[in-house]
């Protein structure tokens, strides 16, 4: 009987935890646009600095790319005018295009030189 509360209150902490680790998971908003930051020369690059340019809503929050190159932003308010994506190693402007955003998440890949 003792071992079988003990299984029984394993069983309940595992299920919690499950539940909490789901909980957490539903709350992260899926990334509006995403891409890698690449170089056709080193493939993909981390440590860059990424940030969304908007004519009226102005600069977003910048996010560094990861080692694999991967970026992304949340919570972006679809417009009607072009976004500017600039991609920054330091102070020095790297990449700078333009992206559409209409509410539907988007993967952006940025060339390097």
């Amino acid at each position: 009987m003792k071992r079988f509360l003990e299984t029984f209150k394993l069983f309940v902490i595992v299920c919690v935890v499950a539940s909490g680790v789901h909980a957490l998971r539903a709350q992260v908003p899926a990334p509006a646009i995403s891409g890698v930051v690449y170089s056709n020369q080193r493939g993909p690059v981390g440590g860059v600095t990424v940030s969304l340019v908007h004519p009226v809503i102005g600069r977003s929050v910048p996010v560094l790319s990861a080692p694999n190159g991967s970026y992304f932003f949340v919570n972006v308010p679809p417009r009607g005018e072009p976004f500017f994506i600039e991609a920054y190693w330091g102070q020095q402007l790297l990449f700078r295009g333009q992206l559409y955003y209409q509410g539907m998440p988007i993967q952006f890949n940025i060339p390097l030189p």
